[in-house]
């Protein structure tokens, strides 16, 4: 398998990873904002207030590990980029 193409599928692995982490990161901002303008679930009798408590501090958790995932897989990313090939990589082709 050529470098190229070596890059070419790194680059579209650490893409897809961004994908999904940028998805499981909207997710849990959705999470907190339903749980965070719930009154009745803060108000409710039937919920237990440490739960409530707990739950959003493992969503901050989350959001936290999941934005450092990202800034290193946005670091790997850029590191694999296909850079254009050159002209004489060209002319090399053609000359096969």
């Amino acid at each position: 398998m050529s470098e190229q193409s070596e890059m070419k599928i790194r680059s579209a692995l650490y893409s897809a990873v961004l994908q999904k982490l940028n998805g499981e990161l909207s997710e849990l901002e959705a999470k907190e904002v339903l749980l965070v303008n719930s009154p009745a679930y803060i108000t409710s009798k039937d919920h237990d207030h440490a739960d409530h408590i707990e739950e959003l501090k493992n969503i901050i958790m989350e959001k936290v590990d999941i934005r450092e995932a990202l800034k290193d897989v946005k670091s790997l990313f850029s590191q694999s980029q296909v850079s254009p090939p050159s002209e004489a990589d060209g002319k090399n082709k053609k000359n096969s």
